[in-house]
């Protein structure tokens, strides 16, 4: 699987790092007010799936070999 994180659509609310706190961290830029999630490992299939459901922009894409699983086109 391979998971991508759109920053346009990032807005670090932190929903990926709560549920998957392996795999994604926030990370704060220098002018003090960006925040965003970055993929710092790697997690189960299942536990990206929720992090990826739970953003609430969208932001984290997962696709396998087959084209995109989320989300859904």
């Amino acid at each position: 699987m391979v998971v991508s994180i759109d920053w346009n659509l990032c807005v670090g609310s932190g929903e990926c790092v709560a549920r998957a706190p392996r795999a994604f961290e926030l990370v704060h830029f220098e002018d003090g007010l960006t925040v965003r999630a970055i993929l710092r490992g790697v997690d189960d299939a299942n536990v990206l799936r929720e992090a990826a459901e739970a953003c609430p922009t969208l932001a984290i894409h997962l696709r396998t070999g087959d084209g995109q699983v989320y989300p859904p086109t």
